[in-house]
């Protein structure tokens, strides 16, 4: 077997397991889980009206901004540009402080409870995130 066949065996460069690649398309899967989960969507039923215009519009803007350092990320990292890890990082990471915001019922607050739908689709992007965040640093060669 020639080294460069072995590589892709083992999941190198140039495999469909590269890490830099499963990261990628698991923030792809993210962003278009959490862009499910809008207000007024089929997932999201919590009135946020007590919540106020600009703190509202404030938060989408931060939900609006981690889909597209994920989306960037993604993209980057499917081109072979490897330091885009860090970019999928600290996108997982975003999204794993505002699920756990949302579950541990700190923001947003609504007197509404959390839909099941709701609470079933975040702690699954919570592990996927963790996920992203593990592919990231492999992709990085940390570990």
């Amino acid at each position: 077997m020639t080294p460069l066949a072995s590589t892709q065996v083992r999941g190198g460069p140039g495999s469909a397991a590269a890490p830099d690649r499963t990261a990628a398309k698991l923030l792809i899967v993210l962003v278009a889980s959490f862009a499910t989960l809008v207000p007024g969507g089929p997932v999201e039923t919590r009135d946020f009206s007590a919540l106020g215009g600009a703190v509202f519009w404030g938060f989408n803007l931060v939900l609006i901004s981690l889909a597209v350092l994920a989306i960037a990320s993604a993209i980057a990292l499917l081109r072979g540009q490897t330091r885009a890890a860090w970019g999928a990082i600290a996108a997982a990471w975003g999204y794993i402080f505002v699920v756990l915001l949302d579950l541990g019922h700190v923001f947003p607050t609504t007197p509404d409870p959390i839909p099941l739908a709701l609470g079933l689709i975040e702690i699954l992007d919570l592990m996927l995130a963790a996920y992203v965040i593990a592919l990231g640093h492999r992709a990085l060669g940390q570990f």
